[in-house]
């Protein structure tokens, strides 16, 4: 089950940044346990008008793969942040 989940968000996370432009440098992925304060309290992420999207694995370990996925497609990252959780987010930069 959890490689049918670790695709289909896959799938979900691609198909909205190819609706954005699809060019994965232009984003940042990260995953937190609070996602909405990290993404429009710490990024200050506009939730009406900037590209965004997070999803919830089952896992830590299918929420690392997911990231470390779209980290290599090319999505920026913060290295510092070591968060221990489930919600995978990734948002447009602008």
């Amino acid at each position: 089950m959890s490689e049918v989940e670790e695709e289909v968000i896959k799938t979900e996370i691609k198909e909205y940044v190819l609706g954005w432009g699809g060019k994965y440098s232009e984003w940042c992925v990260g995953i937190a346990r609070d996602v909405r304060q990290r993404l429009f309290g710490d990024h200050r992420v506009s939730e009406k008008s900037d590209g965004w999207i997070y999803r919830t694995a089952s896992s830590i370990d299918i929420a690392r793969k997911i990231e470390l996925y779209f980290i290599d497609l090319g999505a920026k990252t913060d290295p510092t942040v070591v968060n221990e959780d489930t919600r995978i987010y990734l948002y447009k930069m602008s």
